[in-house]
């Protein structure tokens, strides 16, 4: 079965163990995660590495800012050549971004999300539909927010949080 993951903001940090927004218990936990996924694809919103460097500028030790910025910049680069570590998927052209403000604005219990989060929501969803056709296709949303995790296409079997 192919697992494919939607990777929001929180998850990224811990990943990345960015100061001040993980946790060193969460981390271990997801990095073994992340190994044991091994054939698992991930992907990760633009608006999510956004936020993911928005908080390593924040990082006030300017050495270990620089190397998480590095190694960042590394796990991009690659992502874009060659789909490794992740997929990142591209930002949205104008009538997608209008049709995604919509989803945002129509259901006042989104509101609660943000709009990065919806728009993890419905990457998820539009990977689910691409690949419902295939039984083997489960697809889950990594974050540590149970109310965005509570739109995850596929319940996932044993969440992290």
């Amino acid at each position: 079965m192919t697992r494919i993951f939607v990777v929001k903001t929180s998850c990224l940090c811990e990943l990345y163990e960015v100061p001040g927004f993980s946790d060193p218990r969460v981390s271990v936990l997801l990095r073994e995660r992340r190994v044991s996924q091994e054939q698992a694809r991930f992907y990760v919103p633009l608006a999510c590495l956004y936020q993911l460097c928005d908080h390593i500028a924040d990082v006030g030790d300017g050495s270990r800012r620089r190397r998480l910025a590095r190694q960042v910049a590394r796990d991009v680069e690659s992502s874009l050549h060659e789909d490794i570590p992740w997929v990142i998927t591209p930002p949205r052209r104008r009538v997608e971004f209008a049709d995604l403000i919509r989803v945002f604005s129509s259901d006042p219990g989104r509101l609660q999300l943000g709009l990065t989060n919806v728009d993890v929501m419905e990457i998820a969803h539009q990977l689910k539909r691409k690949y419902s056709s295939s039984p083997d296709y489960r697809v889950h949303i990594w974050t540590t927010r149970q109310d965005l995790k509570a739109y995850e296409p596929d319940p996932e079997p044993d969440p992290l949080v």
